[in-house]
């Protein structure tokens, strides 16, 4: 049994880290602005990656994100 919710609070903890690091923040740093696009794990598209990694999203795939 021990065993059991030690298992189910770290995968708690490792789900609540990941919505966290996909939480944006302000950017108030001077970021290089060219057209590179990355797709952010919140579902937005940034110039490049150094505007994503400024506004706090450092878990990002190159290319625009997907519109519905």
């Amino acid at each position: 049994m021990k065993y059991f919710f030690n298992v189910l609070f770290l995968s708690l903890l490792f789900v609540s880290c990941d919505k966290k690091e996909c939480l944006e923040t302000n950017c108030n740093g001077p970021v290089p602005y060219y057209l590179q696009p990355v797709c952010g794990c919140n579902d937005v598209t940034y110039p490049n990656w150094e505007t994503a990694e400024c506004h706090g999203i450092l878990n990002y795939k190159e290319g625009e994100c997907e519109s519905d």
